[in-house]
């Protein structure tokens, strides 16, 4: 028998009406980890019969084409075909639908080692690591967007000018029939449903919440903060772990950065709000795989010039940035003036962020902000950025990272242009009252000088 017929034969196993021949033969492509096997299994067609079985939550060979999905999307030298190949099949609309299943559905298939509850989370974890690894390309990118956010995004299906096959699990001709702009845009606020479970505590584990108060609680959090991330994310215990990556993937597009950016009103007499000052907050989660999204998910937002302000003075960014970066250094009481407190208070229990991709993200977003005007660099300088990265890059061990805060300092420390030299330091010192005989000379400034000063203040106006 060639290889070519045993490829064919697996495959058509895959779709057989008997389910103990699915079984098997997802768990013979769930084997499949040569490098050639899986090229050969992705050219004779296998990923359409794994994205419709995988939608089986009522079988194990369905958690089993999951599983497969993630390894061919993740390995390999024909990853980009296999995503193309899913998002041909609806991968997008069909893993969505698997991430925001129901947790108590009795139906779900368990087995001796798992319950209906672990096989859920398991299967949630694999349909979200596959939404971020299709949503790496730009046409997986527009196909989320498109699908779950409003009217102003694109979908691929109208890129294309045709309807996605493989939406429906009929293999009839009338899904063929259907209008491509008929179901071009959304349903239902796919996005916005994803990140209500991911800021939603109860859906994780009970092991990785922690129950257990003791001595012992400290070290069990530094143990998991320096866990390998490729380890953690391939547990299931924080199912919706991997919607940070998946955020971070959308924003790459300018639909996706008004999706984060958002004001949205919480009531008459709420401060309104965006899923950026949500999600924020995770860059001090003890997951690596959420922290690394999230600092994917600011950075690409500080692309965006005409945000700065806002993201500076109403989101505060800079102090939420500056703290992963932050380490145990014992600080000068002149280098902790007009720092957060939050970046010097632990002290020596301050542990810097372990990832070397989410330090580089933050330290390039810090590098965004300061290309966005003048003002955005005064507000930097003020926030005693520069001691931070100071101390960062003195232990910082990755070459690029010290290349970007070496790009940083630059920006940070020069004088700006039409200023006398030394300018960017005594602007700082004259901040915080450095010069103490000049500085009690004067006279205390009017109520109304010191009320909103410098509001009006373009950030985008001095270059």
């Amino acid at each position: 028998m060639s290889g070519e017929s045993v490829y064919k034969d697996l495959i058509e196993f895959l779709q057989s009406d008997r389910a103990d021949l699915r079984l098997a033969a997802s768990q013979a492509v769930l084997g499949v980890t040569d490098r050639n096997a899986m090229e050969s299994l992705i050219k004779y067609g296998v990923i359409k019969p794994l994205c419709k079985l995988a939608s089986r939550s009522n079988e194990i060979a369905g958690t089993n084409a999951l599983a497969s999905l993630v390894y061919l999307s993740s390995h390999g030298t024909s990853i980009n075909q296999c995503i193309e190949d899913m998002l041909d099949c609806g991968g997008i609309s069909r893993m969505t639908e698997v991430a925001l299943s129901n947790p108590h559905d009795k139906t779900i298939a368990s087995t001796k080692e798992d319950t209906a509850i672990d096989t859920w989370r398991k299967r949630v974890n694999f349909a979200l690591a596959l939404l971020a690894n299709m949503t790496r390309t730009e046409r997986g990118t527009i196909d989320l967007c498109g699908r779950s956010m409003p009217d102003e995004a694109l979908p691929s299906s109208q890129i294309k000018g045709g309807h996605e096959e493989g939406q429906h699990d009929g293999d009839g001709d009338e899904s063929n029939n259907i209008n491509p702009l008929s179901t071009s845009l959304p349903s239902r606020p796919t996005m916005s449903l994803l990140l209500s479970r991911f800021v939603d505590g109860s859906y994780i584990s009970d092991t990785v919440n922690g129950e257990d108060d003791g001595e012992d609680s400290d070290e069990e959090d530094a143990k998991t903060q320096i866990q390998d991330i490729e380890t953690i994310s391939a547990k299931p215990d924080d199912p919706y772990q991997h919607f940070a990556a998946v955020l971070m993937n959308a924003t790459q597009v300018q639909q996706g950065r008004k999706f984060v950016m958002k004001l949205t009103s919480q009531g008459s007499n709420a401060k309104s709000t965006s899923v950026l000052e949500h999600i924020v907050n995770e860059l001090r989660s003890l997951n690596p795989v959420r922290r690394r999204g999230v600092a994917g998910t600011i950075k690409n937002c500080c692309f965006e010039k005409d945000s700065s302000w806002w993201l500076i003075n109403e989101v505060n960014i800079i102090p939420k940035i500056l703290y992963p970066l932050a380490g145990p250094e014992e600080l000068e009481v002149d280098e902790k003036r007009g720092m957060d407190p939050d970046l010097w208070l632990e002290g020596p229990d301050k542990v810097r962020e372990s990832d070397q991709v989410t330090r580089l993200l933050l330290v390039e977003a810090i590098l965004l902000l300061c290309a966005t005007g003048r003002r955005s660099r005064e507000s930097l300088r003020l926030q005693k950025t520069y001691t931070i990265l100071k101390l960062m890059d003195m232990v910082e061990e990755s070459e690029e990272i010290s290349e970007r805060i070496n790009e940083t300092v630059q920006f940070l420390r020069r004088d700006e242009e039409g200023t006398e030299e030394g300018s960017s330091d005594k602007f700082v010192d004259e901040a915080y009252g450095g010069n103490n005989e000049k500085f009690l000379a004067l006279p205390a400034p009017s109520a109304a000088k010191q009320i909103g000063a410098k509001t009006d203040d373009d950030y985008d106006d001095v270059d």
